[in-house]
């Protein structure tokens, strides 16, 4: 019983400790470094004995708030405006505002970036197609426009809208193209396309195009060999077959990774004459596509 009696006196005097507030030595510690630990933890254990707003609980928050104002080192600021958080009183801030977002109309585009900018952001929005602000044929019309990234951004949108219209003219433009980087951005929206709508209008031969132009023809049959139709695929083999002899660059090693997607094994003995005589960096590409070829 006296053990029992002595446990809640101890309790008793801690809680008077606790309730008491720090002195104006202690904030006066929070300059000192050597015991501005110390200080910082008093003033913050006192103010989580506020559980309620009340008048004593206001005074001693503003006089944390006037101490933190007060305070030269940063480091006693951003301990104080931790326990300022421990304030009753204190307003949360949401982190959203209730009030509904503004939206505003977005100014009507008066040269063909800025309407392909609107008709980009219309697209990303999912909006109805009565608010695009360009037609297929204004965007097929901006396709031929003299700078390049103009029509090729022309070319993305009408992808978009109809890919039955964008698969001819890609395909067009692709062959028309030198610079390797242009190839490449044009190759990219080729293999956005449906596969359908791509293989279908798929030239069988890309005579006159330039080295880049022809390597992405043929990397595209390898991606996509699997949908050309029984017509085509006699016609494509004639074309890819010639193809694969030469030097080493990426028109050859895109031809011989088309190999195995449209080649079959009753192909393996013009395949084997092609490969024959081909450079160190050629042959195991060309023995990697001979090995793979399908049964039929």
């Amino acid at each position: 019983m006296k053990s029992f009696v002595l446990l809640l006196s101890c309790f008793a005097c801690l809680v008077g400790a606790a309730a008491e507030a720090p002195s104006d030595a202690t904030f006066a510690d929070l300059a000192v470094a050597e015991k501005r630990l110390a200080a910082q933890q008093a003033i913050l254990d006192h103010s989580r004995s506020f559980q309620m707003a009340s008048p004593e609980a206001k005074t001693w928050f503003n006089r944390v708030r006037d101490a933190a104002k007060a305070a030269q080192d940063p480091e006693v600021q951003a301990a104080l405006g931790q326990v300022l958080l421990l304030d009753p009183g204190y307003k949360r801030l949401l982190p959203l505002s209730p009030k509904p977002v503004n939206e505003y109309e977005a100014p009507e585009g008066t040269t063909p970036e800025t309407k392909l900018a609107h008709l980009e952001r219309v697209l990303d929005l999912r909006r109805s197609s009565k608010e695009y602000p360009l037609t297929v044929d204004e965007l097929v019309a901006l396709t031929k426009h003299e700078d390049f990234a103009t029509a090729q951004r022309a070319n993305r949108l009408l992808r978009r809208v109809s890919s039955a219209v964008a698969a001819p003219i890609l395909w067009e433009r692709l062959a028309k193209l030198t610079q390797r980087s242009q190839v490449q951005e044009v190759e990219d929206e080729i293999l956005r396309l449906p596969a359908t709508q791509a293989v279908r209008y798929l030239p069988t031969d890309l005579a006159g195009a330039s080295l880049a132009a022809k390597a992405a023809w043929a990397r595209f049959i390898a991606a996509r060999a699997g949908r050309v139709g029984s017509k085509s695929r006699p016609v494509l083999k004639a074309t890819v077959l010639p193809l694969l002899k030469g030097p080493a660059n990426e028109l050859t090693e895109a031809a011989w990774a088309a190999v195995p997607r449209l080649f079959a094994e009753a192909d393996r003995a013009a395949l084997t004459e092609a490969s024959q005589g081909l450079s160190e960096r050629l042959a195991p590409k060309a023995k990697a596509a001979l090995d793979a070829l399908p049964a039929k």
